[in-house]
């Protein structure tokens, strides 16, 4: 009996020596996996991009001039580390890894800037962006960059380091960039190469992630209440090259702001996550209402990408652009910042109408407004739809003149209980109603009628006309 207690007791010693050493065997494969293979088998690329080589002793893969995406097959990436050595060419503007890719239209970048990563002091030596859409936001995130620290013609080490919301960015061992938050579309994804380079040593280490929180981190700017943060906004429309939106028939009326759209960090209001990309120059249209207690001046800090044109209380008040490839750009680089432009606001006793147009054709769409100084401010809101029944449009229908000028008359129509204007030389215009038989026209005219004596008085900058009805 007691030598069969002490069979199973050195049974049981040998189980578990066997299962610790096992154990250990799994954990070193598992440690060894961590590096992807430089071999065809495990890659997805365009044929005669890239090759697997010797290179300066160690194993390499290189990758050609516009390779695009070189990926690792099968894949998928959501929190740990990503490290590798690079080499990178003085061929190419950059050279990129891609995480949390879903596709060519929605991952996550960073890429050292070649020509200036051995600079340091080029901020754009290293930058973080996200594809959005199909839109690279490089103009988006200007906080996004920091000298690179890297060495010309010699091995350069990149760790990211990769925690739910977060990122650091290591090169050559020394943290580069800390991303607070990452803007990308989606939480996980592929792995990816780009540029002109030699690369060894890859290592994936998933879930790996050196205690950096995972929760989004701070915003320095939250607690401002200067950011107009909410708006009213209409759907985007196509803007004609050359054309500038200053006419009654390009302004939106109060009418088309139906949806709300809300400022991301640093008060951007991200036009491009909302509405995509497009080739086509397009604009859209943003009103605020800015309530003030008395007569007050301050100055409206913008950024914006890539043309702006403001309106307030109906006059228009700034115009401006900011436009890269055209060399119009504003500082910084043609990216996005409350330092591109600024706006001088005069503001009236309650309620103040600020009305942004914000166009845009190339990288992405976006605007910041912030306000310099806050005294006798008393709030901030999106434009809201005011409706007013009328209750008998006919009462309006007719043509009215002047006496001061005969020949130009004033027609107004109704179409499905509307009221339109024509004028002499000018297109028909749907008025809006207001109350109190007034009637907006837009860029600050407004129409008074008196029905009962059959009257239109026409406001516009203080100055008035009257019209009387003819027929």
């Amino acid at each position: 009996m007691i030598n069969m207690k002490k069979i199973i007791l050195i049974v049981a010693i040998v189980l578990v020596t066997l299962f610790q050493g096992y154990t250990q065997v799994k954990k070193t494969k598992t440690l060894k996996n961590n590096t992807i293979m430089l071999s065809v088998d495990k890659w997805a690329f365009q044929n005669g991009k890239v090759d697997f080589l010797k290179f300066k002793g160690r194993d390499a893969m290189k990758i050609a001039p516009g390779s695009g995406p070189v990926v690792i097959k099968d894949l998928v990436f959501k929190d740990g580390i990503i490290e590798y050595d690079i080499i990178p060419a003085k061929t190419e503007f950059a050279s990129a890894v891609y995480f949390h890719r879903k596709n060519e239209k929605e991952q996550e970048i960073v890429y050292l800037r070649v020509p200036k990563m051995t600079d340091p002091f080029a901020n754009e030596g290293i930058q973080y962006c996200p594809v959005i859409g199909g839109v690279n936001m490089w103009d988006m995130y200007p906080q996004y960059q920091s000298s690179a620290g890297a060495k010309a013609d010699e091995w350069n080490h990149i760790k990211l380091v990769i925690s739910g919301m977060q990122m650091q960015v290591f090169v050559n061992n020394s943290l580069r960039l800390t991303i607070p938050k990452l803007e990308g579309s989606e939480s996980m994804g592929g792995v990816a190469f780009d540029g002109d380079s030699y690369i060894s040593n890859i290592e994936i280490k998933p879930n790996e992630t050196e205690n950096l929180a995972q929760a989004e981190g701070v915003d320095l700017t939250k607690h401002e209440a200067n950011y107009i943060r909410n708006w009213s906004i209409v759907q985007p429309a196509i803007l004609e090259e050359g054309r500038e939106p200053t006419t009654i028939s390009d302004i939106p009326k109060d009418g088309s702001f139906t949806e709300k759209i809300a400022a991301e960090r640093y008060g951007l209001v991200n036009l491009t996550r909302r509405f995509g990309g497009s080739e086509k120059r397009r604009i859209v249209w943003l009103k605020a209402i800015i309530t003030a207690k008395e007569t007050c001046l301050t100055n409206l800090q913008l950024g914006f990408s890539d043309e702006i044109w403001l309106y307030l209380n109906d006059q228009i008040t700034y115009t401006d652009k900011n436009i890269f490839r055209q060399n119009m750009k504003k500082y910084p680089d043609g990216r996005i910042s409350v330092l591109n432009g600024r706006a001088k606001l005069q503001l009236k006793p309650g309620e103040n109408q600020l009305l942004i147009g914000v166009a845009n054709d190339f990288y992405g769409w976006g605007v910041i407004a912030r306000l310099e100084n806050m005294e006798g401010i008393t709030a901030i809101e999106p434009f809201k739809i005011r409706k007013q029944a009328m209750e008998n449009v006919d009462q309006y229908l007719g043509v009215y003149g002047t006496e001061l000028t005969p020949a130009f008359k004033l027609i107004f129509t109704q179409k499905d209980g509307k009221l339109f204007l024509k004028s002499a030389n000018q297109e028909t215009v749907e008025l809006e109603y207001v109350g109190n038989n007034l009637f907006k026209m837009g860029l600050g005219i407004e129409l008074q009628f008196d029905p009962e004596s059959k009257q239109v008085v026409q406001k516009e900058n203080g100055f008035e006309m009257k019209f009387v009805k003819e027929q």
